[in-house]
């Protein structure tokens, strides 16, 4: 049985420390490990959650997504063979980290495929998002995200933290949002880490399309939709060739999608150039619509709307 892996990323003094010590508070200490990676030589962070975690692993003196990754590996993996099984492994990244490397670590399972990926939450600061603006890592930490959590949000006024969720929701259309105040998420409300991933599994929020793109952030989110059913074979070919062409420079890549003779949903998950599918609830009456939301940068708009437009089931095969 794979063990799942949750990886909190954000940027510096988001408020992912408080938030995992907040969802371990409402856990047995058996249950989860933390990994918790900092940039600097001396660790900080760990000491605040090593009370409440089975074990804690502190990765200093650099980043897990690039010359600590051998690392986190081998962390992972010692964690992954202990004698009392665990039931969730949490990776808080640095802030100073991008999320590439960490998820490809975690994506491969390790040396006997015992951990699996299962959620990229980015915390994001409401309160700072213009200052946050001017870092482009802070666009590839959301660019990742399954969860955006905006922390803080008690000290933004209503239309201010509806400005900072509206400014972050453009840059990942695969996102679900949720707000977070003092360490708890708040709206909607999920008292525990486990129901907040459970949210996160439902259906797409609205459409959200990214802004113009500017020459200072070429980290977009494009939004694909067909009101209808989908081709399975032109949509694997999809996957195979346009897809693929631009495997280097996706973050994310989410759908659900409805295909001909299925009766289930369709559920695509990719990270990076490694895309999962699965199968979710049956449609019954629900309209048989199709989704995907592609996040990442230097992605050609035109081409993937083309080339999701050719899975359309209805439309003749050219």
């Amino acid at each position: 049985m794979q063990i799942p892996v949750t990886v909190v990323t954000g940027f510096l003094g988001a408020g992912k420390t408080t938030l995992v010590n907040r969802w371990l508070a409402g856990r047995s200490r058996g249950e989860i490990a933390v990994i918790v990676n900092e940039h600097g030589d001396v660790g900080i962070d760990g000491e605040l959650l090593a009370e409440r975690a089975r074990e804690l692993v502190e990765i200093t003196g650099g980043c897990v997504c690039c010359t600590t990754q051998a690392e986190l590996v081998r962390a992972l993996d010692d964690l992954a063979s202990s004698k009392q099984p665990l039931q969730r492994i949490l990776v808080e990244t640095s802030g100073a980290a991008s999320p590439a490397g960490v998820l490809q670590a975690i994506a491969r399972g390790g040396r006997s495929g015992a951990f699996a990926l299962d959620g990229v939450i980015t915390v994001v600061d409401a309160t700072r998002v213009e200052q946050l603006a001017d870092h482009d890592l802070v666009f590839e930490q959301v660019g990742y995200a399954d969860i955006v959590l905006l922390s803080r949000a008690d000290a933004c006024a209503p239309e201010r933290l509806a400005e900072a969720g509206a400014f972050v929701a453009t840059r990942n259309g695969a996102a679900f949002f949720a707000e977070a105040a003092r360490g708890e998420v708040v709206a909607p409300a999920a008292p525990s880490l486990d129901s907040l991933l459970d949210l996160r599994r439902a259906d797409f929020a609205a459409s959200r399309e990214a802004p113009a793109r500017s020459a200072s952030h070429v980290y977009e989110s494009i939004s694909l939709t067909l009101d209808g059913e989908v081709d399975g074979e032109r949509f694997a070919d999809f996957v195979e060739t346009d897809l693929a062409q631009v495997a280097g420079r996706l973050f994310r890549t989410k759908g659900i999608l409805a295909v001909t003779g299925v009766d289930e949903r369709m559920i695509v998950q990719g990270v990076a150039d490694s895309v999962e599918v699965t199968f979710g609830q049956p449609w019954l009456d629900a309209p048989r619509t199709s989704r995907l939301v592609i996040v990442g940068f230097g992605l050609d708009r035109a081409a993937l709307t083309r080339g999701f437009a050719a899975c359309d089931a209805a439309r003749r095969p050219q």
